[in-house]
């Protein structure tokens, strides 16, 4: 899927650092772990995404859990070229042994979390400390990878802000994904997804309905400036508050959202 840096660069400019939110004229919303479970279907209950960040010997880890010890030119400090491991791992090789298939399962992660979870500014390199959330394969999904994708969003949002970079870090394509499924008056015009495409997978993580080119209609390039007097001109009616009822994208969705993604919080006013 082909980020929209002009929508990024658009949204950014509303991004408050004191609230984590996206202030518009109706209103304050922000990417939640709701948001995170339907649109990249990753679990956000579960054990937190922590550990030591650095490894004595880097050669030595990546021998252990990817079978090949990379040249020292894709290193850097504790980091790796993602295009080394694209290259590496490419293919499968035929009769492989499950430790084969663990070794190219981890480089496979390791490159979504470097490319598209959880990149940095360059896009380019991943760090070696989530590997070792990798090995050991069937305790992977114990983790909230959903919780800690979406604090490296927050994170990057607030990082791009105080410093003005160019490129921001963090998973664009779930920022992306989630304003087009809450503001309707920049979303792209799709046709609905098929029963039979509904039943093989095609619209879940529901980010995936995005990415079929087949189903797009219209969908012309739109300039920062018209973002901006969109989202200066947005009416209540142009948001949706209560994301993900309507019956195109309801019947999408096939797992039950934990209820760690839901909070009643009082609501604290104040007088100016």
């Amino acid at each position: 899927m082909d980020v929209n840096h002009f929508l990024i660069s658009s949204l950014l400019e509303r991004w408050r650092l004191e609230t984590h939110t996206f202030h518009f004229p109706h209103g304050e919303t922000t990417v939640t772990l709701k948001d995170v479970a339907i649109l990249l279907g990753l679990p956000i209950d579960g054990d937190v995404v922590t550990g030591p960040t650095t490894v004595q010997d880097i050669f030595s880890t990546f021998h252990e859990y990817l079978g090949v010890i990379p040249p020292p030119t894709v290193i850097r400090g504790n980091s790796i070229r993602v295009t080394w491991l694209n290259t590496t791992f490419q293919q499968l090789p035929p009769n492989a042994n499950n430790d084969v298939i663990a070794q190219y399962a981890r480089a496979y992660i390791l490159t979504l979390i470097g490319s598209i979870l959880m990149p940095n500014t360059s896009v380019a390199r991943v760090h070696v400390m989530y590997l070792l959330k990798l090995a050991d394969l069937n305790v992977v999904r114990n983790y909230s990878w959903g919780s800690a994708v979406l604090a490296c969003l927050y994170h990057c949002l607030d990082h791009g802000i105080h410093l003005r970079q160019e490129n921001i870090c963090g998973c664009m394509i779930l920022l992306q994904c989630w304003a087009w499924e809450m503001i309707t008056s920049i979303v792209p015009q799709l046709q609905p997804l098929s029963d039979q495409e509904v039943v093989d997978g095609d619209g879940f993580p529901v980010c995936r309905r995005w990415t079929n080119v087949t189903h797009r209609i219209n969908s012309a390039s739109i300039s920062v400036t018209e973002f901006q007097l969109r989202f200066d001109q947005i009416r209540t009616r142009q948001f949706l508050w209560r994301s993900y009822i309507q019956p195109e994208v309801s019947r999408l969705i096939v797992v039950d959202i934990p209820p760690v993604s839901i909070a009643t919080v009082p609501i604290i006013a104040s007088r100016q």
